[in-house]
C-alpha cells in the first residue's frame, strides 16, 4: 500500500485570472447584466492589483498561497500602559479585497514612486475608483450600481490590466 500523496495547490495566477474576470465583466455589461458585470470588474481589479503587488512591488505569497507585504507588516508593538503586545490585524498586511486593497497599493507605490512608477500608473492611482465598490452588491437587485459606477469600475480594471501588461512588455521590472 502506498502512502497518500498531498498535492500542493498551484500558486494563484492573478494576472490570468484578472483577464478572465475582465472579459466576463465586458460580456455581462454588453448584455446589461449590471450586477454580474460590476462584480466581475471588481474581481478583475482585485486580481490585477495582486498581480502588480506580487510582480512589481515586492509582495509575496505566504504558506497558504495568500499575498502579503512585509512592508505593511509591523513588528509587534507595545500598548501602553500595561506593556502588552498588540497583534497587528492581518488585514493590514494581507492583500485581500477592495476597496482596502487599493489603499495598500497606493501605500506601497508611494514608497517607490520616484524610482519605479511611471506616469500611466501614477495617473491611475491618483484616486480610488472602487471607493464605493462592495462585494455585497452581488446580492442586490442592481439598483445600487449606476451606469456611471459600472463604467468607472470597468475602466479602472482595464487600466490596471494595461499597466501590468505594459510593465511586463517593457521588461523593466517596474511600473514605468
Amino acid at each position: 500500500m502506498t502512502a497518500p500523496t498531498t498535492s500542493a495547490a498551484p500558486p494563484p495566477a492573478f494576472r490570468d485570472a484578472s483577464g478572465h474576470h475582465y472579459h466576463a465583466a465586458r460580456l455581462a455589461a454588453d448584455r446589461r447584466l449590471t450586477i454580474a458585470a460590476d462584480h466581475s470588474a471588481g474581481l478583475a481589479a482585485e486580481c490585477a492589483i495582486k498581480a502588480i503587488l506580487l510582480d512589481y512591488l515586492g509582495s509575496r505569497l505566504n504558506d497558504k498561497q495568500r499575498p502579503y507585504s512585509e512592508d505593511l507588516k509591523l513588528d509587534a508593538q507595545l500598548n501602553p500602559p500595561g506593556g502588552k503586545r498588540r497583534k497587528q490585524p492581518r488585514t493590514e498586511y494581507l492583500h485581500e479585497h477592495l476597496p482596502e486593497l487599493w489603499g495598500q497599493l497606493t501605500t506601497l507605490l508611494d514608497r517607490r514612486r520616484a524610482r519605479e512608477t511611471g506616469t500611466l500608473f501614477l495617473r491611475l492611482i491618483g484616486h480610488n475608483p472602487f471607493h464605493d465598490w462592495n462585494v455585497a452588491d452581488r446580492y442586490g437587485d442592481g439598483t445600487a450600481i449606476s451606469d456611471a459606477d459600472l463604467r468607472r469600475h470597468l475602466r479602472a480594471a482595464y487600466e490596471l490590466l494595461a499597466a501590468h501588461e505594459q510593465a511586463r512588455v517593457l521588461g523593466t521590472g517596474a511600473l514605468a
